[in-house]
C-alpha cells in the first residue's frame, strides 16, 4: 500500500481530532432535504435506463424521481482507446445528488483526457418519507455496474476493466458495491443482466463516507437517510454491514483514495480507518491525505494541495495497467 500525507504529519493510527468530526446520534427519522436529482430524458440518446421497464422499489414513473439512469461521456476520438471504463457515483447524502462538480466535469476529464468511457450514474435518492432508503441506492448502483459490464462489447470495453469512482456518500455507496459483490441486496426482480458479474475491477474514492457505525465521525446525513426508519437489530446489523472499514477482504479489488485533512463535512478519519482495513487485508491501495482541501470540490481545479489527485488517479490507473 501506498500512503501519500502532503504537507502534514499524520501516524497510520493516529486518530482524527474531535474537531474535524461530525457527532453521530442514532435516530429513526431524518429532516426533509429538497432533493435534487437531473431528470431522466428518453430522447437524450447518451442517457441510459438501468431498467428497460420500472425499476424494482419504483413508487411512479417520475423522470425526476423514479429513474435511475447512466450519462455516457465516450472516450475522446481520435486517439487509442484504453477499453477501460469508470461509472461516476456522484455524492449528497443519499437524499440529493451533488450537481455541480462531479457529474460533468469529472466525466468529460476521465472521457477526454485518460481516455476511459465514462458513466455519471444518476441512482435514486431518499425522499422525506423514507421512500428509496437502503437498500433501493445499492440496486441501483450494482445494476449500473452489471449492466455496463453486460454492453461491454458494445461500447468497445474490456469487461475486466471497469472501475468506480465514488464521492462523498457517493463514495460509500461505490465501496459497499465493491465490497459485497456477492449479494444482490434482496433485489425482488431480476433478469439477465443480474447474473453478470458484480465485482468492480478497481475502487476509485473521494472524501468517502464510509462508516454507518454510530461513533465520532460517521456522516449524520448519509446515515440518516440511508437507514431511515430502521431500528433495534435491524439498524444494530445494518450499520456495521455497511460500513467499509469492517468488510474489507483479500478479495477486495485495488483501491485509490483521496482526502483532505481538514474536511469539515466529512471526518477524514472515515478514510484513516479504510485505509487501515485495505493494509491490513493487503489490498493493492494508494491512499492520498492533503493537508487542504475542499469537499464536493470533484476534481478540485484551483484548490491547493488537493488539485493533484487527478494527474496521481491518472498515473495510479496507467500503473495498473488500465490504461495501456
Amino acid at each position: 500500500m501506498k500512503w501519500s500525507f502532503l504537507s502534514c504529519c499524520l501516524l497510520l493510527g493516529a486518530t482524527v481530532g474531535t474537531a474535524m468530526a461530525q457527532q453521530h446520534h442514532r435516530r429513526d427519522d431524518a429532516p426533509a432535504h429538497a432533493n435534487s436529482s437531473p431528470c431522466y430524458d428518453p430522447a437524450d440518446t447518451t442517457e441510459i435506463r438501468l431498467w428497460a421497464g420500472r425499476a424494482p422499489g419504483a413508487i411512479g414513473d417520475d423522470p425526476c424521481r423514479d429513474i435511475p439512469y447512466l450519462k455516457i461521456y465516450p472516450a475522446a476520438a481520435g486517439v487509442s482507446a484504453t477499453r477501460a471504463a469508470i461509472i461516476v457515483v456522484p455524492g449528497g447524502g443519499y437524499d440529493h445528488l451533488s450537481d455541480r462538480k462531479e457529474q460533468a466535469p469529472v466525466g468529460d476529464y476521465f472521457s477526454q483526457q485518460l481516455h476511459v468511457t465514462t458513466f455519471v450514474l444518476f441512482y435514486r435518492l431518499v425522499q422525506p418519507d423514507g421512500t428509496y432508503r437502503y437498500p433501493v441506492p445499492m440496486w441501483d448502483g450494482q445494476r449500473a455496474l452489471k449492466l455496463v459490464r453486460s454492453l461491454a462489447a458494445h461500447y468497445g470495453i474490456g469487461p475486466d476493466r471497469i472501475g468506480l469512482f465514488g464521492f462523498s456518500a457517493g463514495g460509500h455507496l461505490a465501496s459497499t458495491i465493491t465490497l459485497h459483490p456477492a449479494t444482490d441486496f434482496g433485489l425482488p426482480q431480476r433478469d439477465s443482466i443480474d447474473d453478470t458479474n458484480a465485482r468492480p475491477d478497481f475502487l476509485g474514492l473521494g472524501y468517502p463516507v464510509i462508516s454507518m457505525l454510530p461513533n465520532s465521525y460517521a456522516s449524520p446525513n448519509s446515515l440518516g437517510h440511508l437507514l431511515y426508519g430502521y431500528e433495534g437489530r435491524d439498524l444494530d446489523r445494518l450499520e456495521h454491514y455497511l460500513s467499509g472499514q469492517a468488510n474489507v477482504t483479500a478479495q477486495t479489488p485495488p483501491v485509490f483514495l483521496f482526502e483532505s485533512m481538514d474536511d469539515a463535512q466529512i471526518s477524514p478519519q472515515n478514510s484513516v480507518v479504510f485505509a487501515q482495513a485495505l493494509r491490513a487485508a493487503q489490498v493493492p491501495a494508494d491512499v492520498h491525505l492533503f493537508a487542504h482541501g475542499v469537499h464536493g470540490a470533484g476534481l478540485a481545479v484551483g484548490v491547493p494541495d488537493e488539485e493533484g489527485w487527478p494527474d496521481m488517479f491518472r498515473d495510479w490507473l496507467d500503473k495498473r495497467g488500465f490504461l495501456k
